[in-house]
C-alpha cells in the first residue's frame, strides 16, 4: 500500500512542465472511452452546467437532487451527514452508492448509515461541469457498491486565465415547537485557473458558515407515579413516531457548521498523454452547544432532569438529552493519474491512485447541558465523552485498458481493469471532563481494516444496426483484518467471488432502444459493520465480525426513445438481494441496542419513467420530469420472522421530480422545481405511523423557485426559494423550512 500512496503523491505533485499542449477535449474523450459500455448497459441520467444553474445549489449534492430515483438527505446547508439513496438502496445504505469527482472517490466506505455519507464538501458547486447518475451494478467497471448506483461529478479543465468569485447568502425562518428563529449563513468561493502551455492550473478556496435548524427534538415518556415529581410546565404534548404519548421538552438548538476547503488541481498534456493531480484539504467544525429546554418549574426556573408532573401525568426527564456537542475534523484528499492513447491510438490507458486521510477528528459531548446545576459535578466525575479518530484513512489504485476496435474489428470492443483498495478505521472513545478539557479512562476502542483486489473485463459486440451484446465479469478478493474491540481481537478473514454481467440491446428503429441488463453483485461489509462498537448508558451499537457479503441479482429492462431535443425512457427493475446488512434495533432493559445483522432476503421491484425535453411546445421551455414507483419487501428474516412481508425502511412507494426552466430573455431565466416522496417507515417492523414528528419518515411535496439574471456576460445574479409553501416534514430529523437564497458570481 505504500506504493499506492507514493503513486498518488507523485502524480498529484510532481507533474512535468514545458511541453506543447494537446487538444483538451481529445484527452477528456480518451479517459471516457475506456469503459464506454458502462453508460450503455446501465440506465444513465446526465445534466450539464446550464441545467445545474437552474437549481439552488448551496452544496455539491444539491446538483443531483432532481435526478430519477435519487434522494439526498441534506438536512441543512453544510450538513456533513448528507446521505444518498438511489433506487432500491435507501439513504442509510450508503455503501450501496458510489460517488466520484473526476475519479476521486467521495463515498465513505469506512462507515455506513449517517456516518457513511459521501464527503460532498470536498467539491465546491462552482467546480461542477457535469453530473451523471448511473443506475445499478450492470457494468463490470464498478463493484457491488453500485447496487444502488454511481454518481460521477466532472469538473472543468482549465483552458485560459480566469478568476471566479461568488457569494451566497441563505436563510430559513424556522418555527416549530418552542423555537421561532431565523437561521442563516453564507458561502464564499474564490478560484483562479490558467493554462501555461501544456500545464493547466486550478486553485480554489471555498468557505461556508451556516446555522441550521435544530436537528433533534427531545421528549419524555410517562413514568408512572412519583411523589417527588416537580410540577412543571412549558412542554408540548404529543406523540412520538410510533404514536405513543409523550411531551416534547426541548430541542438541540442551532447546529452550526463551518467549512474551509482549499484545493489544487493540475492538468498536463503532451501528445497522447495527460497527467492530472488533485490536492484537497478541508478543515470543518460543527457544534450544537445551546440546546433549548422548554420545561420550567413554578418559579420559572428550567428543570433539567428527574421526574416532572405535567397536567397530572408524571414524566421522567433525562438531563443527558440536553448535552452540548462539538466536532472538529481536518482531512486531506490526494489523487493523481495518467491517461494515454497507446500505439496507433486503438488502445486507451488510464491509471489513477488516491489517498484520503483524516488528519485529526475529535467529537466532544458535555454529558449534561452547561447550565444544568449538576454539569460541573458530573464532568468532574468524567461524565462527558470524547471520541477521537485513530488513524482513519483509505487508498485506492485503478488501472484500466480498453479499445473500441478489438482485433481491428470496429464492431467489437473490450475493456479490462484492475482495482486495489484498503480502508482502515480506528475509533477511541474516552470518558471526558468537558469543563477542564481532560480525558479520562478509555472506553473500549475499536477498529480494523478491509481491502479488496479485483480484476474485471467488459466485452461487447454489435450485430449490424439492430443488436448489441455486452458481457462482463468481475472477480473480487476481499480481506478483513486487524479487527479489535477493547482487548478482544477478531481473526482475519477473506472472501472472494465472481460477478457476471449480461446486457442485450435491440434497436427496432434508429431512435428507439430496448435493452435488458442483468448482473450479479457482491457488496462486502465495511469496517464499521465488522468492528465498530459504541457503549453508552442509553444506547449500545454492536458490530458483527462474521458478516457475509450481500449478494444481489439485479435486472433492468429499458425502453428509450430519442426525441428531437430530449428523450423518454421507461425502466422496469428488479433487485433480489440476500444477506442484506442493516442496523436492526431493539430495547433491552431500557437500553437501545443497535446491531448489524443480516436480513436473509429483500426483493425490490420498481418502475421509472423519465421525460426530458428542450424547447417544449417549441417555446423557450426546458423540462426534466421523472416519476418512480418502488415496492421493497422483506421476504425472509430468520432473526425476526415477524417482519417478513414488511416494507423495507426509508423507501417511499412513490417519488417524483420536475424541473422546468423558462428562458425569458437571453439574460433572464426562471426555473421552478418540484420534489415529491410518499410516506415510508424508519423501522423494520413498520410500527412508526405518526406524521410530522421527530423520528417520522414523512411524505413531502416541496416546490422550489430560482431566477438567474446576467446583466453582463461575466456577471450573474440569482435568487431562489426552496420549500416555497413552508411544508413541515421530517426525514427522522426535520427537513429545512422555507429557505431563501441570494447569490452573485463574477468571472474575470
Amino acid at each position: 500500500m505504500n506504493v499506492m500512496r507514493g503513486t498518488a503523491l507523485l502524480l498529484a505533485l510532481a507533474v512535468p512542465c514545458g511541453a506543447a499542449a494537446a487538444g483538451i477535449d481529445e484527452i477528456r474523450v480518451l479517459a471516457d472511452r475506456l469503459f464506454r459500455d458502462t453508460t450503455e448497459v446501465s440506465p444513465t441520467s446526465r445534466l450539464g452546467a446550464a441545467e445545474i444553474a437552474r437549481i439552488n445549489v448551496a452544496s455539491s449534492e444539491d446538483a443531483i437532487s432532481y435526478e430519477p430515483g435519487v434522494v439526498v438527505r441534506r438536512r441543512y446547508v453544510g450538513d456533513p451527514n448528507g446521505v444518498i439513496g438511489i433506487r432500491g438502496a435507501n439513504m442509510f445504505q450508503t455503501t450501496r452508492s458510489m460517488v466520484f469527482a473526476d475519479g476521486l472517490p467521495l463515498h465513505y466506505f469506512l462507515q455506513t448509515s449517517f456516518s457513511g455519507a459521501p464527503r460532498w464538501s470536498l467539491v465546491a458547486p462552482e467546480e461542477i461541469e457535469t453530473a451523471e447518475v448511473i443506475y445499478g451494478p450492470f457494468s463490470a467497471e464498478y463493484s457491488g457498491n453500485a447496487m444502488g448506483g454511481v454518481v460521477n461529478l466532472r469538473t472543468r479543465i482549465p483552458t485560459e486565465r480566469r478568476l471566479h468569485l461568488s457569494g451566497t447568502w441563505f436563510a430559513q425562518d424556522y418555527d416549530q415547537l418552542g423555537t421561532d428563529t431565523l437561521f442563516d449563513g453564507h458561502r464564499l468561493h474564490a478560484a483562479f485557473e490558467d493554462r501555461f502551455g501544456a500545464l493547466g492550473l486550478f486553485l480554489s478556496v471555498n468557505r461556508l458558515r451556516n446555522a441550521g435548524q435544530p436537528q433533534t427534538h427531545m421528549f419524555a415518556s410517562p413514568a408512572g407515579q412519583d411523589p417527588e415529581a416537580v410540577s412543571a410546565s412549558g412542554a408540548f404534548a404529543g406523540v412520538d413516531a410510533r404514536e405513543r404519548p409523550v411531551v416534547w421538552v426541548g430541542d438541540a438548538g442551532a447546529e452550526k457548521a463551518e467549512t474551509e476547503l482549499y484545493k489544487l488541481r493540475l492538468h498536463y498534456d503532451r501528445g497522447r498523454w495527460q497527467w492530472r493531480g488533485t490536492v484537497a484539504y478541508e478543515d470543518r467544525e460543527r457544534h450544537s452547544q445551546r440546546p433549548n429546554n422548554f420545561v420550567s418549574d413554578a418559579s420559572g426556573e428550567p428543570v433539567w432532569q428527574g421526574p416532572i408532573e405535567i397536567d397530572g401525568t408524571v414524566y421522567r426527564l433525562d438531563g443527558r438529552s440536553f448535552e452540548a456537542r462539538q466536532q472538529a475534523r481536518r482531512s486531506l484528499l490526494l489523487g493523481g493519474g495518467v491517461s494515454a492513447a497507446l500505439g496507433d491510438g486503438a488502445w486507451f490507458l488510464d491509471v489513477y491512485a488516491t489517498r484520503f486521510e483524516i488528519l485529526d477528528d475529535e467529537e466532544i459531548r458535555s454529558g449534561l447541558h452547561p447550565q444544568d446545576p449538576d454539569h460541573a459535578a458530573v464532568n468532574a466525575a468524567f461524565g462527558g465523552r470524547l471520541i477521537r479518530d485513530d488513524g482513519t484513512h483509505w487508498q485506492t489504485l485503478d488501472l484500466k485498458l480498453g479499445t473500441d476496435e478489438l482485433l481491428g474489428d470496429p464492431a467489437m470492443r473490450l475493456s479490462l481493469g484492475l482495482h486495489v483498495d484498503r480502508y482502515e478505521l480506528g475509533i477511541e472513545p474516552f470518558a471526558f471532563d468537558a469543563v477542564s478539557g481532560t480525558p479520562g479512562v478509555a472506553q473500549r476502542a475499536s477498529g480494523g481494516h478491509t481491502g479488496t483486489r479485483a480484476l474485471f473485463a467488459q466485452w461487447g459486440r454489435s450485430f449490424g444496426d439492430r443488436w448489441d451484446l455486452a458481457l462482463g465479469l468481475r472477480f473480487e478478493q476481499w480481506r478483513a483484518g486487524g479487527g479489535f474491540v477493547g482487548a478482544t481481537s477478531h481473526p482475519d478473514r477473506s472472501e472472494s467471488g465472481f460477478s457476471p454481467k449480461f446486457s442485450l440491446a435491440y434497436f427496432p428503429r434508429q431512435d428507439v432502444t430496448v435493452r435488458y441488463s442483468v448482473a450479479r453483485a457482491l457488496r462486502f461489509p465495511v469496517t464499521e459493520e465488522l468492528y465498530q462498537n459504541v457503549d453508552r448508558v442509553s444506547a449500545v451499537s454492536t458490530a458483527d465480525a462474521g458478516l457475509e457479503p450481500e449478494a444481489g441479482l439485479h435486472q433492468n429492462l429499458s425502453i428509450e426513445r430519442a426525441l428531437e431535443n430530449g428523450l423518454v425512457r421507461l425502466n422496469l427493475f428488479l433487485d433480489d438481494v440476500e444477506d442484506v446488512i442493516f442496523n436492526q434495533t431493539g430495547i433491552i432493559d431500557g437500553v437501545t441496542v443497535n446491531a448489524f445483522l443480516p436480513l436473509d432476503r429483500v426483493v425490490t421491484r420498481g418502475v421509472e419513467l423519465v421525460y426530458n425535453h428542450g424547447d417544449l411546445f417549441e417555446w423557450p421551455l426546458d423540462l426534466r420530469l421523472n416519476v418512480s414507483w418502488t415496492d421493497a419487501e422483506i421476504r425472509r428474516n430468520r432473526v425476526n420472522p415477524a417482519i417478513e412481508g414488511n416494507t423495507f425502511p426509508r423507501l417511499p412507494r412513490w417519488r417524483a421530480h420536475a424541473l422546468l426552466a423558462w428562458r425569458l430573455t437571453p439574460t433572464v431565466e426562471l426555473a421552478a422545481g418540484m420534489r415529491y416522496a410518499s410516506n415510508s417507515h424508519g423501522d423494520l417492523d413498520n410500527g412508526d405511523h405518526a406524521r410530522r414528528v421527530f423520528g417520522a419518515q414523512d411524505p413531502h411535496l416541496f416546490f422550489n423557485l430560482r431566477a438567474n439574471w446576467r446583466p453582463r456576460e461575466q456577471w450573474r445574479v440569482s435568487a431562489g426559494i426552496d420549500n416555497l409553501t413552508n411544508q413541515e416534514a421530517y426525514v427522522f430529523h426535520p427537513w429545512p423550512s422555507r429557505t431563501l437564497f441570494l447569490e452573485t458570481s463574477l468571472s474575470l
